[in-house]
């Protein structure tokens, strides 16, 4: 209960929360079509981020300094005030290593920042910036995997006796070690985690002169042999080229090697064989991949032959689905994500990953970062560490992670490490079990679906559901929320470019329970889908001046447009979606509730009030503070007699109106707004 001689405040200021009349209504109820507008007042501060709100930003994509193009460490420090100005009081950065690609996940040196982005001394100087302005500092740190560049990789590799060997995970006969349970960290799902697509070629014993013999005497059916042999290698086949040649196509870099023609439908080759990644048959000499001249295999599950044997070669007009042959000997690696350019990391079995030389090498590396200034991580696609994303592999194993870094760190309060499980809220639950803080993509996924729907009061119910969830897992769970996020669509565009439903949806993630992020550019109605790369989700943030990063310079694209509206544009709207976020974050730092409080359900507006579909209404308690959230998820205007005694609005977007002419006020929100009461 507020003091009396906060009541005498309040009814002081009664008029300036309530100004200027209201048109016409289009409200069904007649005799309602006049009201007051609802103006918040901006609450007090203490200038402490009490909100927990996280930026996730994009190093190479936020801010240049140096005019090359691409983001850097000293471009972010020059515009950590309008972070600040934001009320953030965290920022997720990319990866910062030197890596393979430009987003940064296939890690070619995890101990020291790319120098695209500046020096080790220019990262401290950020964190020390940041800190000095009360924001924490997060690493995107990988653990799943190196790229297949790093040195680590090549060393292992070249060698059994590499003392890198252990930090991967590799086998000559995958399908047959997984059902035999050889392979720890694949050792739970039988011949089941087993996947073709995840298995690449890491290098191959099998070098020296082979004989090639190919039986082309039935084109629809042609057979392969190949033999070891004693003898010289064949000099190279200089006859005149005819459309019938047969070409071996192998080496790095490849070749090709004309066959000799021995008639009646039969070729020959002794060559001197060297090839790590195999090799193909064509029926052309040339780069044109002309479809239907590429023989291999039909499975890459079966595609090692044996010397002696015939092999059946398959072609396709679609030459993605023709394999590569393989030699006996042939070593592979893992690859989770589907990709060569990553290199699974070994940690063996979960119980006991703590002794592996991976796990202990990836640990003291995030020991040197902690001394960097770091105040947490954020770990990449954590369900995928371990193979079986359903077991409790990768909770064990995070566990024991997330035990070294926090013991380790010496900061205030616990070392922050949130992990990404990129599925659906009862999935995402177990992983708890080994870590403080999870993303919440179905947060954003209803979130998305009741906005798009214009149906908002089944949203409480589920995600307090979830949250049920989560606490019966870890009951000090964080509930990392989000709207879009450098993987997905950016929100804007799955919300149809509306503007309103943008300042909505940002609305609701400020003043949601959980522990919310905003993805660089959401703040700013940033557009962008990812259907022909996730360049399009990734574009430069666009300041309006020399900072703004080129995206053609860190990605090779040049045909995404900037955000529509700069920075400085933005900031100085006061209708902008940058309002928006910065009023409400104010509010989420300011009120107690907002920043500590637990999502409650409303006895009145749930689901139970069919209604009003469109209304969304939660209170958020901490410790007696009280505040009433309420949101108009349609395009319509809704209205309605408001059953609270509210005193006051601590944030508003968009048009909401109050009637007392009645015995009980009536509350009338336009399309896609929202109000905050303090009760």
């Amino acid at each position: 209960m507020r003091a009396t001689l906060y009541y005498i405040v309040l009814i002081c200021v009664s008029v300036l929360m309530f100004l200027s009349c209201r048109p016409g209504s289009s409200g069904t109820d007649s005799g309602q079509e006049d009201g007051l507008r609802v103006r918040a007042l901006p609450p007090e501060w203490d200038g402490t981020k009490h909100g927990g709100i996280t930026y996730q930003l994009l190093v190479y994509s936020f801010a240049d300094s140096d005019g090359d193009g691409i983001g850097d460490f000293r471009g972010i420090i020059d515009k950590l005030d309008y972070l600040d100005s934001l009320g953030v009081s965290a920022i997720w950065l990319s990866p910062v290593h030197p890596a393979m690609s430009y987003h940064g996940y296939d890690i070619t040196d995890y101990g020291t920042v790319n120098p695209e982005f500046g020096t080790m001394d220019d990262f401290k100087a950020l964190v020390e910036a940041a800190h000095n302005r009360g924001i924490r500092i997060y690493m995107d740190y990988v653990l799943n995997h190196t790229g297949s560049d790093h040195p680590w990789f090549l060393e292992a590799c070249e060698s059994g006796d590499s003392p890198y060997r252990d930090f991967y995970i590799f086998s000559e006969n995958p399908a047959a070690d997984i059902e035999a349970g050889n392979i720890p960290m694949i050792a739970t799902e039988g011949s089941g985690g087993y996947d073709a697509g995840q298995w690449f070629v890491a290098g191959n014993s099998a070098k020296g002169v082979m004989e090639f013999v190919l039986d082309w005497s039935d084109p629809a059916h042609p057979l392969l042999t190949v033999t070891e042999s004693d003898g010289p290698a064949d000099s190279e086949n200089t006859a005149t080229d005819t459309d019938s040649d047969k070409y071996l196509y192998m080496g790095d870099p490849a070749r090709y090697v004309k066959f000799y023609d021995d008639g009646n439908g039969l070729y020959s080759l002794a060559v001197d064989f060297d090839s790590p990644w195999g090799f193909l048959i064509r029926t052309e000499g040339t780069d044109d991949w002309t479809p239907g001249t590429k023989y291999g295999a039909a499975d890459a599950a079966d595609a090692v032959i044996e010397y002696g044997v015939e092999y059946p070669l398959f072609t396709s007009s679609d030459n993605n689905a023709v394999h590569d042959l393989l030699m006996p000997g042939t070593l592979y690696y893992h690859s989770h994500m589907w990709t060569s350019w990553f290199a699974d990391l070994n940690y063996g079995p979960a119980e006991s990953a703590e002794q592996s030389p991976a796990f202990e090498e990836m640990v003291r590396i995030g020991r040197q970062w902690i001394d960097a200034g770091i105040d947490g991580m954020r770990l990449d696609a954590v369900k995928h560490i371990y193979h079986n994303a359903g077991s409790n592999e990768n909770p064990v194993f995070l566990g024991k992670f997330y035990e070294a870094m926090d013991g380790y760190y010496s900061g205030d309060g616990p070392f922050y490490m949130v992990g990404e499980v990129f599925s659906e809220h009862n999935e995402v639950a177990p992983y708890y079990a080994g870590l403080p803080a999870a993303f919440d993509f179905s947060f954003w996924w209803r979130l998305s679906a009741a906005i798009n729907g214009g149906v908002g009061n089944t949203f409480v119910r589920d995600i307090l559901s979830y949250q049920d969830e989560y606490a019966a897992v870890r009951p000090d769970y964080i509930e990392a929320t989000k709207l879009s996020n450098h993987d997905e669509n950016r929100a804007g565009s799955d919300l149809g470019g509306s503007t309103a439903k943008m300042k909505l949806a940002g609305a609701v993630l400020l003043t949601a329970g959980g522990a919310p992020y905003i993805y660089y550019g959401e703040e700013l109605g940033y557009t962008g889908v990812k259907d022909q790369g996730d360049e399009y989700v990734r574009t430069p943030m666009n300041w309006g001046d020399s900072y703004t990063p080129d995206l053609y310079a860190y990605a090779g694209k040049s045909d995404v447009s900037l955000g529509s509206a700069s920075v400085m544009e933005q900031t100085a709207d006061s209708a902008s979606v940058f309002r928006v976020y910065k009023d409400f974050a104010l509010a989420r730092n300011a009120v107690p509730a907002l920043a500590n409080g637990k999502m409650v359900r409303h006895d009145l507006y749930n689901e139970s009030l069919t209604a009003l579909p469109a209304l969304c209404a939660w209170i958020m308690d901490y410790e007696g503070d009280r505040v009433l959230v309420l949101h108009n998820f349609s395009g319509s205007e809704i209205n309605f007699l408001l059953h609270d005694t509210v005193y006051g609005a601590v944030a508003v977007q968009g048009d909401v109106f109050m009637n007392e002419s009645g015995s009980q006020p009536r509350l009338m929100m336009g399309p896609y707004s929202s109000v905050v009461f303090d009760l």
